[in-house]
């Protein structure tokens, strides 16, 4: 590989970046609200929040490499079981279907757009599924930033018990430069989207309309008989009908006893309680507890009057400092508030109220995204 290369680790739960610059490693959480169990939930607010990540970070465009840890795809091996020992002819078969049950474990893996990389192993093959979009909405926005994906592989194709690592270090990022040539036969950038195959009818068409033509004369001989046999039973009950006609008895009309309609009973108009609206009061955090604080607004909104706003609203509170930038609308709904740790919860608490004044749908992150104590991302 030419030039510096960055490395970047996705897992279930987050992905961290390696920067060929620096040497140092950069994580980023992922939030049920944006992704959740291999799911984009949210693009939008996704797109956005890495920007800021990748902002904050003052992370320089480079080439990416993207591996996949076990826990951001499903996996199965398939092997010839033990006691079978194929003959040369057969061995052929049985890889065939080998293939086979690997591609119904892809077909049932639960996403819209499913890809999957086959790798041969010992006496079988490993299958490894994922969705596609949830690598790929990380990759669009990396190329966005101007970085250039050069691949996405599943790590485990690099051996070394590698992707089960639950961290990603300097020296592991090294070694996956290192072998990353010898794998990209399965980049799954770009790859077509499984499609399972239309089962195949068995009969044979001539077959199958010489079959339908004989049914048809079979039906045909079968109708004239039931034809037959319900107009005989017609006459047989014209018969028995006329025999069994008599004149019939007038009966005797009913004499019903007198009684007295019920007297209607009318409920009484049940009286609601009133409920009265209860007045909210704006929280103000302790000033003590927030002039050591930075906060960042981002607006990715077309307007920037609630940014404005709400940036005049929180130097209320004597924060350290609160910056405003804003970047290009993407087309995400709602806004997203990111909390360092040391941020208590007062403070939180009226963050949250100030920006409900602007926007109903505020998702809450508790994890600081790059170098502001505070961060938050105002959507469409």
């Amino acid at each position: 590989m030419t030039g510096r290369a960055s490395v970047i680790y996705i897992l279930k739960d987050k992905f961290q970046f390696y920067s060929s610059f620096d040497g140092k490693i950069y994580e980023f959480r992922f939030v049920p609200e944006i992704i959740r169990d291999l799911d984009v939930v949210n693009g939008g607010l996704l797109e956005n929040l890495i920007k800021v990540f990748i902002t904050n970070s003052k992370l320089a465009p480079s080439n990416i490499v993207i591996v996949l840890a076990d826990s951001a795809y499903f996996s199965k091996d398939f092997v010839i079981p033990p006691q079978q020992k194929p003959a040369t002819n057969q061995r052929t078969i049985t890889r065939e279907l080998l293939q086979k049950n690997a591609e119904e474990f892809v077909e049932h893996v639960p996403f819209d757009n499913v890809v999957s990389k086959i790798i041969p192993i010992k006496d079988g093959l490993k299958v490894c599924a994922t969705n596609k979009d949830f690598y790929e909405a990380i990759a669009i926005t990396l190329e966005h930033m101007g970085f250039i994906v050069e691949c996405v592989v599943p790590g485990v194709v690099l051996g070394n018990g590698l992707s089960l690592r639950p961290i990603l270090d300097p020296a592991m990022a090294n070694l996956i430069l290192q072998k990353i040539n010898g794998v990209k036969e399965y980049n799954m950038l770009g790859q077509q989207v499984f499609q399972p195959q239309v089962k195949q009818e068995t009969e044979d068409v001539d077959e199958v309309e010489l079959e339908r033509m004989q049914s048809k004369k079979s039906n045909k001989k079968r109708l004239y008989g039931m034809v037959g046999v319900l107009f005989s039973l017609v006459i047989v009950l014209v018969i028995v009908f006329v025999q069994n006609e008599q004149p019939a008895n007038t009966p005797k009309p009913t004499v019903s006893a007198n009684v007295p309609n019920p007297t209607p009973v009318i409920n009484k108009p049940v009286v609601l309680a009133t409920i009265v609206p209860t007045t909210e009061f704006a929280i103000s955090p302790n000033i003590t507890s927030t002039q050591n604080l930075t906060v960042e607004i981002v607006n990715t909104s077309p307007s920037g009057t609630i940014a404005q706003e709400l940036q005049g609203d929180l130097d209320t509170f004597k924060f350290k400092s609160v910056s405003l930038q804003t970047q290009s609308p993407i087309g995400s709904s709602g806004s997203l508030v990111s909390f360092a740790p040391d941020v208590d919860q007062t403070t939180k608490d009226a963050i949250v109220a100030e920006m409900k004044k602007y926007e109903s749908n505020v998702i809450v992150q508790d994890q600081k995204v790059g170098n502001f104590d505070i961060s938050i991302i105002l959507g469409q």
